[in-house]
């Protein structure tokens, strides 16, 4: 079973439990990808009502909560704790995933991992948070001293990013990866074939992918880019393209 129709499988199993116990209930953190998807299965059964919050009104990963169209539920009601700690320059996104993988955290577990001028958030289930205060003790060869953070005083950085132009024969997709990240074609491909890419949160799976303007491409290990608008065509008929690279 692929993984849409195993989270479309999970996302009926909740809706019955709920229907049997005829109460709220709040599941893990999912990308807007999987929101989407499940959302698309919730929406069949006209008894049940769900909302997704993840800790901050800009959140990208953000828990569930199902319950019967005769309750409601507040951004008071999810159980989400936030642990900060002191952020070396160089740690990244990417060394605090392996850092929580590394205490047996699952990505499900957790929501946005977010940067302030100097210190890192980590948004969670609360059940699981004192887990990670005692056992979160070094990220990146950095050893570190989390504790818990007041998410009413979060100041959080706007992700920084630099716009820049490229130029494609095509919006296939592993041309625009090729210019974008300034690798060979090839290597666009075996990122691809290597299940490292995803478009819009979901898997790529065809280096031919027509891609357009608000296309947002990860690829693990290298960060994530966006693109912003096609500016036009060189006298050639290549495609000019405004890219913007987070960082």
């Amino acid at each position: 079973m692929d993984n849409h129709k195993l989270l479309a499988a999970k996302a009926h199993d909740w809706s019955k439990q709920v229907i049997k116990k005829q109460t709220r209930m709040f599941f893990d953190f999912f990308d807007p990808a999987a929101q989407d998807k499940i959302a698309d299965v919730l929406k069949e059964y006209e008894q049940l009502d769900f909302a997704f919050f993840g800790g901050t009104e800009l959140a990208e990963r953000k828990m569930l909560c199902v319950f019967p169209k005769t309750d409601s539920v507040t951004e008071d009601d999810y159980a989400i704790g936030v642990i900060e700690f002191e952020k070396k320059d160089d740690i990244t996104h990417r060394d605090i995933l392996g850092a929580l993988m590394g205490i047996g955290i699952s990505r499900e577990k957790t929501g946005d991992i977010l940067f302030g001028p100097s210190k890192a958030y980590l948004y969670m289930k609360e059940n699981i948070a004192d887990y990670v205060l005692a056992n979160l003790t070094k990220v990146a060869n950095h050893d570190i001293n989390p504790t818990k953070a007041d998410a009413a005083t979060i100041v959080v950085q706007e992700a920084q990013s630099k716009e820049f132009h490229i130029i494609v024969a095509s919006m296939r997709a592993d041309g625009i990866i090729s210019a974008a990240y300034r690798i060979s074609r090839a290597a666009s491909l075996q990122f691809i074939k290597a299940d490292r890419v995803k478009l819009n949160h979901q898997p790529l799976l065809k280096q031919a992918k027509e891609l357009k303007e608000g296309d947002l491409i990860s690829i693990r290990g290298k960060g994530r880019m966006e693109i912003v608008e096609q500016t036009g065509k060189t006298k050639k008929g290549n495609i000019k393209l405004t890219i913007k690279r987070y960082v």
